[in-house]
């Protein structure tokens, strides 16, 4: 963690740490009445959302730079994060096909191979079904800033998209069995609205000048969590958790002060810093921790060490050495100077 960086950083990777801590809970310490890995999932759309708009729609940033910085970001920690759930699942004797591996690797699997069924894969790679909508997302949403590249109706599709992914979630519930309709819920023409909606309102704030009660990102925050409670119709949480996360995740550095105190503290900008590593590496302590003594308290504690280590090892010294080699100055165009 950069102890330079800017309180807006902070606030955005106390974000993740949030998002990293709903996903833990929901694996380690589930609650039974509130879907929190989830929403944890989810809570990392929205800053992906609004974050890429903002470097793509707004700043501009070359396509080559943004790229790199994407690979350099997301591949060698996967890379090796992959090698690992094979070794594992070798050592377990899981069911799997090296080709599941390969899928994951080129963010295909929720589509391909379909037998064995994404869900039904012993793998320890399910969780990599928010890899594969990110990465979709950055694809088109990197396409749109050429076709569209002096159109200032770039919030309009992007509304569009996420209208889109909300009526294919729709279509599901009604025309499919409940037994195939989880695996659904998972792919990006259901899931990609929430980074689409996210992507939207930043460019509809920044364009309009938008501001809000200081409060209103904690109130809907709140709301959101709500719609995540077991209890309500999963087509409710697709159709207003873009929205209310997406409009939270925007406003979120200007709210209160015991806020942005909390989201700033060391221990969940740290965590936050950490959480793609730790995302990668959970889920195998995830599948596993019924062996372990302790069961779900060793199963966390191992996530967390894995993770540190990844980040510290291969995620964090890749990235540096893969954007000081090809990007060290990424260029940019900023709509500010135009």
């Amino acid at each position: 963690m950069n102890p330079h960086s800017s309180p807006r950083v902070q606030v955005w990777d106390g974000w993740r740490g949030l998002a990293i801590l709903l996903v833990l809970t929901g694996h380690f310490a589930d609650t039974g009445w509130i879907w929190e890995e989830r929403m944890g999932v989810d809570v990392f759309f929205v800053l992906s959302g609004m974050l890429m708009s903002n470097i793509l729609f707004v700043k501009r940033m070359a396509l080559r730079d943004f790229y790199i910085r994407r690979v350099s970001r997301v591949m060698p920690a996967l890379i090796v994060f992959l090698v690992g759930s094979y070794v594992v699942s070798l050592i377990m004797h899981y069911d799997f096909q090296v080709v599941e591996l390969f899928a994951s690797l080129f963010f295909i699997r929720t589509y391909y191979p379909e037998v064995p069924a994404y869900f039904m894969s012993d793998l320890p790679t399910r969780h990599l079904w928010s890899l594969n909508v990110e990465e979709h997302s950055y694809v088109i949403m990197s396409i749109l800033s050429l076709l569209l590249y002096f159109w200032r109706g770039l919030a309009a599709v992007l509304l569009l998209i996420y209208c889109a992914a909300t009526f294919m979630g729709f279509y599901y519930l009604v025309s499919m069995p409940a037994a195939e309709l989880g695996p659904m819920l998972f792919r990006t023409e259901t899931t990609i609205g929430f980074i689409a909606f996210s992507a939207a309102y930043c460019l509809i704030k920044r364009n309009r000048e938008i501001t809000l009660n200081p409060w209103i990102s904690m109130v809907l925050l709140f709301a959101a969590l709500l719609c995540y409670l077991t209890t309500v119709p999963v087509w409710f949480t697709f159709l207003l958790c873009p929205i209310l996360l997406g409009v939270a995740v925007n406003h979120l550095v200007d709210s209160p002060k015991l806020v942005v105190s909390i989201l700033s503290s060391k221990p969940l900008v740290h965590l936050g810093v950490l959480s793609y590593s730790i995302y990668l590496w959970q889920q195998i302590f995830y599948k596993l921790h019924y062996a372990f003594p302790y069961g779900p308290v060793t199963g966390l504690i191992l996530s967390l060490i894995f993770g540190a280590l990844s980040f510290y090892i291969i995620e964090n010294p890749a990235r540096k050495y893969i954007n000081q080699r090809w990007s060290p100055a990424p260029k940019t165009r900023n709509l500010a100077t135009e």
